[in-house]
């Protein structure tokens, strides 16, 4: 049993690390993901690190093929669109489950971190497209947990950590980003209102309003 979870951890552990490489470009898209260069990189052995592979596959992040190595995801016009249509939906319904549970002192951590990414558009900081996208996606991730479906928050998460991965907030205008600010408000007043109709409809038309410049080619 006790190497069991040991083998356990080591493909959590290779899972995380694989999958941070990926968020930050560390493996870019289309890149290989050779087991036993990631094994050297990871200070770890092949088993875990294939595990690891395997979950990333069947979350969307890479793609395997038969006697190849895996590669980190592409992303075309289509999938994206898909994407975002399926966030749309697993996360809206998130939100009116969210309605539900939420309590007073969640409400204030959202408006925290509302507020910390207003301050963020507002500052000069180099890379705030990166921080903000970040930012962005711990408060969506909030919002699944919020609603306490597990299942839920296992399926939709990853699909969060995919849009960062494509780096589509780096098509976005200011004023989109202060108009996405302004819907997390509009949802989280939702939220404390305990108006689950609400909530659902402005999460799912904030998701969706962002599809047409993610799919639009970077010029």
């Amino acid at each position: 049993m006790m190497a069991e979870n040991e083998s356990l951890g080591a493909a959590d552990e290779a899972y995380r690390f694989i999958r941070d490489g990926i968020v930050s470009n560390r493996f870019p898209e289309g890149s290989r993901l050779a087991e036993e260069e990631l094994a050297r990189l990871s200070g770890l052995s092949r088993t875990p690190v294939r595990e690891a592979i395997r979950r990333l596959a069947a979350e969307g992040f890479a793609v395997t093929k038969a006697r190849s190595s895996a590669t980190v995801a592409s992303w075309d016009g289509d999938k994206v669109a898909g994407l975002f249509g399926t966030r749309a939906v697993l996360e809206s319904y998130g939100c009116a489950l969210a309605v539900r549970r939420v309590t007073a002192s969640d409400i204030r951590g959202l408006e925290a971190m509302c507020a910390a990414m207003e301050e963020l558009l507002a500052g000069s900081e180099s890379d705030f497209l990166q921080t903000f996208s970040q930012a962005n996606t711990a408060f969506h991730v909030r919002l699944l947990e919020l609603s306490g479906n597990e299942h839920l928050l296992s399926v939709a998460a990853p699909m969060i950590d995919l849009a960062l991965i494509m780096r589509t907030y780096r098509k976005f205008s200011p004023d989109q980003i202060r108009r996405s600010c302004s819907d997390h408000r509009e949802i989280v007043a939702a939220l404390s209102l305990g108006d689950a109709q609400w909530a659902e409809a402005i999460m799912k038309a904030h998701i969706l309003s962002s599809v047409v410049t993610a799919t639009t080619p970077a010029r």
